[in-house]
């Protein structure tokens, strides 16, 4: 109740994500009552759903089933439970590998290293999508569509969701004037920009309905308007019969609506419509090419009436027969013998029953469309046409209001290698995302367009996350100097934060953002430009930050720079952090422990920093606790512990640390020279 009617979540969000996994709890918990579920069930519950799903979906959905419904309403009587499971849950594995066997991914060496890179389409698979989806002659008619999805969502940076879910009146133009009712064209603007309508994901309001599509407008940039325009004009163009054909059955209720339901119609009609293939007379291989690719061209009703027409009068002059496949489809459903209802009728020219065994000439045999549509509503479900209604927040939105309206289970066509009747075939099915992300290897089992249209082997076992193309764009549009602002706007998000999870700048390319005066910059060079942007977005700290402060205040920004163009070799990205020392004369003093107490140390945010710092601190709290393990009292076991736990609490004190701070403000100055004793020689 609370999940459907409080929550309003979907019928299918609560029977795969709340009912599943309590079925698999229920099951491990034998005969015991809710409140008496124990932390051993629930994790054995667990251990359960990961070895049923491998992935461990099923695992994590009843581990968050557990804090959300249990330990949030205080079922259980020993709860909380979940903080139990999420310890070993969350258990982070223990890494084997030596740090020189570590990728140059995994480790950024240089300001042109991008954070979280792995977010972003691997390089080699999106240009070969681009190639594929802008080059390509598709292959068919499912393929098109999809080439014109995965376009819009490169040119768009729509989630897949959006753009499936398209409209087919998308388009909306907006013009400009000025005050006096000018073009803004006129005085040097744009007059008129194009926008996309859409229904953007995740804008619901707290507690509001899930199910309910939220239309939003979506500029396009001029430079891609004309790719944008015709791309989605020729999707409405070939997808218009199949649009036609899904309005008249959502208004009539009937699965067949051309024909009434006591007409007699002949199978060589019938066939077309409910398999969607477009050949139901034996053809000659050649001729079939032929017409596949003349109808592929505009998948025009003219062109199918042409092929429809040659057929008949090669049948009618007894120059071809039935397929043997098209023989075989209409005994099959004679012979159908369902527990809700028997097989079809098959009949002839006057309506009497006839056998569909024996050499009976299949073309001339009839249907009587009443017995066809309750036939297909018992037998043949997964073939009924998607004819339900959607919720806008101000009206009922019908499934024939769609973009890209496809064929359901065109087996002729994706299987077969055939050509599928979309102008006769009444199984019409409304898009979600499997249109696009089953065809980009997300699912390795499923047949891609890279397999399909990869030029080399390497290529067609090529993988891409259809998500990344929203981090690419983002990360362009942040590259690019576009504010943050609009960008959270263009990408309808709430807040600007969410913008900055999509940013993968490398901070080369973050620093190219910021502008010192030219004659500056040329004076001061590659180098001593970079510290200075550095110190000018607050991201660098240490002594020559602040000596550089220090003369900037005093003796003004000229002699500020000049000090920075001879110190500026004292900047170093290390594992740990940002340090700003030179070590020109002397090595560094910490040989890189800078986690020790080093004062020019500079935190950052950068993951990759605080992976190794993460894992350093799981060594180091290991070597103490062996250290302390151990019975002896010596002295080396004393200096042992002693020196790893001062370590350990550098570590943890530089990862509780803020961007730009130093984690050791007060530690020593190891950069200046050990004072001599007089042992020294």
């Amino acid at each position: 109740m609370e999940q459907l009617f409080v929550r309003r979540n979907s019928f299918g969000h609560v029977a795969n994500n709340v009912a599943r996994p309590l079925r698999v709890i229920a099951t491990c918990a034998g005969d015991a009552e809710p409140w008496s579920v124990t932390v051993d069930e629930m994790a054995l519950a667990v251990r359960t759903g990961n070895s049923i799903q491998a992935s461990g979906k099923l695992g994590d959905l009843i581990a968050g089933l557990t804090k959300v419904l249990f330990d949030t309403n205080h079922l259980a009587d020993v709860g909380p439970l979940y903080p139990a499971l999420a310890t070993a849950r969350l258990q982070p594995r223990a890494t084997r590998r030596s740090k020189f066997l570590n990728s140059q991914e995994e480790i950024r060496h240089n300001l042109e290293d991008r954070k979280r890179a792995e977010r972003l389409p691997e390089r080699r698979a999106f240009w070969e999508l681009v190639r594929i989806v802008m080059t390509e002659q598709p292959l068919t008619f499912m393929d098109e569509l999809r080439f014109s999805a995965i376009r819009i969502m490169i040119l768009t940076g729509f989630r897949i969701g959006e753009a499936t879910l398209l409209p087919a009146e998308w388009r909306t133009d907006r013009h400009y004037y000025d005050s006096k009712q000018r073009p803004a064209g006129e005085l040097g603007g744009y007059s008129k920009s194009l926008m996309i309508r859409h229904f953007a994901e995740k804008q619901q309001a707290k507690n509001a309905d899930s199910k309910v599509l939220v239309a939003k407008t979506h500029y396009v940039p001029q430079m891609f308007e004309e790719i944008v325009s015709e791309t989605l004009a020729r999707a409405a163009a070939i997808t218009s019969p199949l649009r036609s054909t899904l309005r008249k059955q959502t208004e009539t209720g009937r699965v067949l609506p051309d024909f009434a339901l006591s007409e007699l119609v002949p199978t060589t009609q019938i066939y077309p419509r409910l398999s969607g293939n477009a050949f139901w007379l034996d053809l000659a291989e050649d001729k079939k090419q032929y017409w596949m690719r003349k109808c592929r061209q505009n998948y025009s009703a003219d062109c199918f009436d042409d092929l429809q027409k040659v057929q008949e009068s090669l049948n009618a002059s007894f120059q071809g027969e039935m397929s043997a496949t098209a023989r075989m489809y209409f005994r099959r459903m004679a012979g159908f013998e369902g527990k809700d209802g028997g097989a079809l009728v098959l009949r002839d020219v006057e309506g009497r029953a006839v056998s569909p065994n024996g050499r009976r000439d299949m073309s001339k045999v009839f249907v009587r469309i009443g017995d066809l549509e309750n036939y297909l509503r018992v037998a043949a479900g997964s073939k009924l046409p998607d004819t339900e209604l959607f919720s806008l927040t101000d009206r009922s939105f019908a499934s024939w209001e769609f973009l890209f309206l496809h064929p359901k289970r065109s087996l002729a066509e994706e299987r077969n290698n055939g050509v599928c009747d979309v102008t006769r075939y009444v199984s019409v099915g409304r898009p979600d995302t499997s249109l696009v992300n089953l065809s980009l290897g997300e699912q390795k089992s499923r047949d891609t367009l890279f397999k399909r249209y990869g030029q080399s082997d390497d290529d067609k076992d090529l993988v891409l996350t259809s998500h990344t193309l929203r981090h690419l764009q983002n990360t362009e549009l942040f590259r690019l100097g576009v504010a943050d602002t609009i960008i959270s706007k263009r990408f309808n998000r709430r807040s600007v934060a969410q913008s900055y999870e999509y940013d993968h700048r490398s901070l080369a390319e973050e620093l190219d953002q910021l502008e010192l005066p030219p004659d500056v910059e040329m004076a001061l060079g590659e180098k001593a430009s970079t510290v200075a942007k550095m110190i000018q977005s607050g991201k660098a700290s240490g002594p020559i930050v602040d000596a550089f402060k220090k003369i900037q205040s005093a003796e003004g920004d000229t002699a500020a720079f000049e000090f920075l163009k001879v110190e500026a070799d004292g900047f170093h990205a290390t594992p740990y952090g940002h340090c700003l020392n030179s070590f020109t004369v002397d090595p560094c003093p910490k040989h890189l422990e800078c986690f020790s107490g080093c004062r020019h140390l500079s935190a950052t945010n950068l993951p990759e920093n605080r992976r190794h710092l993460r894992t350093l601190e799981l060594k180091l709290a290991a070597a103490v606790e062996i250290a302390e393990a151990r019975p002896s009292k010596s002295i080396g076991r004393t200096n042992q512990i002693q020196h790893a736990k001062v370590r350990l609490d550098g570590v943890r004190t530089l990862l509780a640390t803020k961007e730009g701070d130093k984690p050791f403000p007060d530690g020593p100055d190891l950069s200046l020279p050990r004072r001599s004793g007089v042992m020294d020689g």
